[in-house]
């Protein structure tokens, strides 16, 4: 017998043997990796799909990843900006409250403690990120700003703040100490006349007022006539139809009609020179109207007896002004009409008050004499002489010593209570204030001078006259004559002068010294005093990189400070974070405790202890700026950099949500069941095992267990 196909059979099941195995080893790879193909071959059908979703999710891995740099950049920040806030904080009530008491270095306690704090605010300022300096903008590889000794002192070719502020002050002080103004010995001042008691009313129009409450009326009828125009009234009419019908002809009449309070009528001329007409009303009309026909008269010039009569006022040799007081065209009838008048005088200044008519005039020179002709009464214009001639030694005046300097005190304006004074400007060129003497003054009147100072503020200088002598510090003594107290007023304005030099000026010459050299950008460099000589200087000269030293040492661009570092933070989304040290919510603080700690004093100025008070206080209030008051604070910019940090997690949040998402659909298509995967592996466990079994049985199998005994 022949037996045939054991060894086919038998490679039959060693090949499913392998396929079983190999079955089980990629379910157990799947069970523990949890993923159900190694190769996109796997999945031929949908490997597109996952590699476009693979694509997506390694780019948001990616922007994560930036993110979480940014976020940490950020915080760094403001990390620093919070130390940076809390040492301004420190160093500005330090100056708030210190007073001067210098040390041996010549700078007080306080100063010492601001250079100090000064260090500390660079460095923070130089601080870094993952080797990229956050304060230099786009320039993250260059430091951001030099260190305290070079900003404070300079190189031996640079100047420094300590220089600059120098060169400033003698700039703003000048050669006298005056602080650039000059203030010459009393002087003769022009003829003067000033009004005084003045017999004439205010202009004012015709006003009729009825004497009858019409508020009930029903007006029997008849004619209303207002400047010769007749108004119909017809039977009936009420109080305000009556007031209606006047104002519709006040086109024609030149008169208004109202109801008053007490609801009686009321008609106004249109003008001080309107009268109001009531001839030819009907008796009935005037009785229930409460008034009587005939004319009513404005309160003007002539009306108070000036018409026809002549004004004429000469000044020196100029033409005299010749004023009629009549009702022609050529002709004055009213204070306001005198006013304008007056305003033409030739070789002076002339005016009226219209609510009194008191006349004041000025002659322009010291030499010319003001001299009142015509038929007109002087002392009707409550002028007391027909003549006015210059007086020797009244005038005492101030003026900035050059036009167009921008150095030293400005003049602003002056107001006086001194008796009998004319206080003119500023006017001219260069600006002057001067104050006319022309009687002698009494105790307590005042002088007020308000001068501009270099750092932007104002500050009033007021002296008082007084019959003391010596006079207290800001007075001046009342002596025998005007001319006498005039030079009273020049002694007390000089000094005292002289003392706002030494003390708000050089402060507020300080700190225009520290903007000066702080305030830098592109196309903006520091500027120092064109130089030497610095006392007689008028302008200001750009520093260079040769000569001055350049604080700030980062990027500089037009570009705004925020946009000069951006981070993207997805797709769509660009995150600008950069920030300069130059900008002013930063470059303010450094500005200012830098002045604090460089400003010295001399020993022995009286000055010394008002100045380094004006000048802490200046530094205080310049370092208490609050948010909203209109200029950058470094609160603004930690405001700004944590709407950075907040869009980026906004963006982050939702990137983790679109991740999760990716991976579910991910899943979907490289993903298993464990629960099936395990099931499957049993399956297949039972099939090898019987395979197994049954291998083992086929090879027991042999020809001779089928041939029988010999």
């Amino acid at each position: 017998m022949t037996v045939s196909g054991v060894g086919t059979t038998a490679a039959f099941v060693a090949q499913s043997l392998t396929s079983l195995r190999s079955q089980l080893d990629d379910l157990q790879r799947q069970l523990s990796t949890g993923q159900k193909v190694t190769t996109y071959a796997g999945i031929s059908s949908q490997a597109q799909l996952l590699v476009g979703l693979n694509a997506q999710s390694d780019a948001i891995n990616s922007f994560q990843d930036s993110n979480n740099t940014v976020q940490t950049r950020l915080s760094i920040a403001q990390t620093t900006l919070t130390q940076f806030d809390s040492l301004s904080s420190t160093v500005q009530s330090s100056a708030m409250l210190s007073n001067y008491a210098a040390g041996p270095n010549g700078q007080t306690v306080d100063q010492t403690f601001a250079g100090n704090q000064l260090d500390q605010l660079l460095n923070l300022l130089n601080t870094q990120a993952d080797g990229r300096y956050i304060f230099s903008g786009a320039a993250v590889d260059q430091a951001s700003v030099a260190n305290s000794t070079t900003i404070l002192n300079g190189t031996a070719t640079q100047a420094g703040l300590k220089q600059i502020i120098s060169e400033r002050n003698q700039a703003d002080l000048g050669a006298n100490g005056l602080g650039r103004v000059v203030i010459p010995a009393a002087s003769t001042a022009p003829a003067r006349m000033i009004g005084s008691g003045a017999t004439l009313a205010a202009d004012a129009p015709a006003t009729v007022v009825g004497l009858t409450d019409i508020s009930g009326l029903s007006s029997a009828g008849g004619n209303l006539v207002i400047n010769g125009q007749p108004i119909a009234i017809a039977p009936g009419t009420t109080a305000q139809t009556i007031v209606n019908a006047v104002n519709l002809q006040s086109g024609v009449t030149n008169v208004t009609a109202s109801l008053n309070a007490s609801n009686q009528l009321v008609l106004t001329s249109a003008n001080a020179n309107t009268v109001v007409d009531t001839t030819g009303t009907s008796a009935g009309l005037q009785t229930e109207l409460g008034i009587t026909a005939g004319v009513t008269n404005p309160t003007n010039l002539l009306t108070q007896g000036l018409g026809g009569k002549t004004l004429t006022i000469t000044v020196g040799a100029n033409p005299p002004l010749n004023i009629t007081f009549g009702n022609l065209p050529t002709q004055i009838s009213t204070l306001a009409g005198l006013n304008a008048a007056l305003a033409t005088l030739a070789g002076g200044k002339a005016s009226v008050d219209t609510g009194n008519g008191n006349i004041s005039i000025a002659a322009l020179n010291t030499t010319d004499t003001i001299t009142i002709g015509g038929t007109a009464t002087p002392a009707t214009f409550g002028l007391a002489s027909a003549i006015a001639l210059p007086t020797a030694g009244t005038r005492v005046s101030v003026s900035e010593d050059i036009a167009g300097s921008v150095f030293g005190l400005k003049l602003v304006g002056a107001s006086s209570t001194l008796t009998g004074a004319n206080v003119i400007g500023p006017s001219g060129t260069p600006p002057a204030i001067t104050a006319d003497l022309s009687t002698n003054v009494n105790d307590g009147d005042k002088i007020t001078y308000t001068f501009k100072l270099p750092d932007g503020t104002t500050q009033d200088l007021t002296l008082t006259a007084t019959t003391a002598s010596p006079p207290p510090t800001d007075h001046f003594t009342i002596a025998a004559n005007p001319a006498a107290t005039a030079a009273n007023l020049q002694a007390a304005l000089t000094q005292s002068v002289k003392t706002l030099a030494g003390t708000q000026l050089t402060a507020a010459s300080a700190i225009a010294a520290a903007h000066n050299f702080f305030d830098i950008d592109v196309g903006q460099p520091p500027m120092r005093v064109a130089g030497p000589p610095f006392a007689t200087a008028t302008a200001l000269v750009a520093g260079t990189p040769a000569n001055t030293v350049t604080w700030y040492t980062g990027e500089m661009s037009t570009t705004p400070a925020r946009n000069s570092v951006t981070a993207r933070a997805d797709r769509t989304t660009v995150v600008p974070y950069g920030v300069r040290a130059n900008e002013q919510g930063l470059r303010s603080v450094i500005e200012n405790v830098a002045v604090f700690a460089a400003m010295t004093f001399q020993p022995g100025n009286p000055n010394n202890t008002a100045a380094y008070s004006a000048l802490g206080q200046r530094v205080s209030l310049a370092l208490n700026v609050q948010p909203g008051a209109g200029v950058q604070t470094s609160q603004n910019i930690e405001t700004e950099l944590a709407n950075a940090q907040n869009s980026i997690d906004a963006t982050t949040t939702q990137q983790k949500q679109t991740q999760a998402t990716l991976q579910n659909f991910i899943q979907g298509i490289t993903g298993i069941s464990n629960e099936t995967v395990a099931s499957e592996i049993l399956t297949l466990q039972t099939q090898l095992q019987a395979s197994l079994q049954t291998t083992a049985m086929l090879s027991k199998l042999s020809l001779v267990n089928f041939l029988g005994g010999a």
